[in-house]
């Protein structure tokens, strides 16, 4: 079973629609920022660490549309683990201890049988023709 049978085809469709959209959006419209003002005397020759953002927006922009695809599908993967996972959360939990515990035990559980649910089928061993024998 994959993730998206999980989530009926509309909603999955949506989300992976989405993330392709709103990551393009974030490309075209992210501006860098400038570094600061280097005081008289000092050197401006360190360059600044990328932030995470500048980074994704820039593997973005290098990617052909098929890798764009593939990132967007692995990431609505994630998002979708999580949105069923809530979803079989148990009604009327209040809020304390006992919910955090509760729920982080259910959505192990969920997230454990989608990822299941999502690997492939392994395939079946080789009968080598030997017999066994019955002790």
């Amino acid at each position: 079973m994959e993730p998206h049978d999980l989530l009926p085809k509309r909603v999955a469709n949506y989300i992976h629609d989405i993330g392709v959209r709103s990551l393009d959006h974030l490309a075209e419209h992210f501006e860098v920022p400038t570094p600061p003002a280097t005081p008289e005397g000092e050197n401006a020759t360190a360059p600044l660490p990328a932030d995470a953002i500048q980074t994704l927006v820039q593997h973005w922009k290098d990617m052909a549309p098929e890798d764009k695809e593939a990132f967007v599908e692995r990431v609505s993967a994630s998002v979708m683990e999580v949105i069923v996972a809530a979803a079989t959360l148990p009604l009327g939990l209040k809020a304390g201890k006992k919910t955090v515990k509760v729920a982080k035990k259910v959505i192990r559980k969920q997230v454990k049988k989608v990822r299941k649910a999502a690997k492939p089928p392994k395939p079946p061993k080789k009968d080598d023709g030997k017999k066994k024998k019955k002790k």
